[in-house]
């Protein structure tokens, strides 16, 4: 079975592809935790960490600091960011290949996100979600474009 975030690097699954480059995928998770929650994928399979090799693994950081600068400019609302990367499936790594989360928090979100973590995988409300995640990516390509 084909790892879905290497599907989605080769064009064979769709997904929300808000950057690209050598290294990595920046995208919209498609069970947010809270909205514009993002994924930056590895664009090269490497399910942990160790596994992604020294040239992107040097790059993920300076990446992530662009992203987190455009999700703050896309949003006076977003006040900080959880950076989460969970390496290995005891870490609750739900797809085996490397992906940083970048979830913006809002003041006053945590009930918000605790529910989201019970039911985010709940099939009910998914055309609602797919229009919004549409629209974030609009909003969110522009913001990376001006960083």
């Amino acid at each position: 079975m084909t790892c879905v975030f290497c599907a989605i690097a080769d064009g064979q699954q769709p997904a929300h592809i808000l950057h690209q480059d050598e290294h990595f995928l920046v995208l919209l998770d498609i069970f947010p935790l809270r909205p514009s929650h993002l994924l930056i994928v590895a664009k090269g399979h490497a399910p942990f960490l160790a596994d992604l090799p020294a040239a992107p693994r040097q790059v993920l950081l300076t990446l992530a600091d662009r992203v987190a600068r455009a999700l703050y400019r896309s949003d006076p609302s977003v006040l900080g960011l959880n950076l989460l990367l969970n390496d290995g499936p005891v870490a609750n790594q739900h797809v085996p290949h490397l992906h940083l989360h970048l979830i913006p928090r809002r003041r006053g979100d945590l009930p918000m996100l605790c529910w989201r973590i019970l039911t985010r995988f709940l099939p009910f409300g998914r055309q609602r979600l797919e229009a919004r995640l549409a629209r974030e990516a609009e909003r969110l390509r522009a913001a990376l474009a001006e960083v």
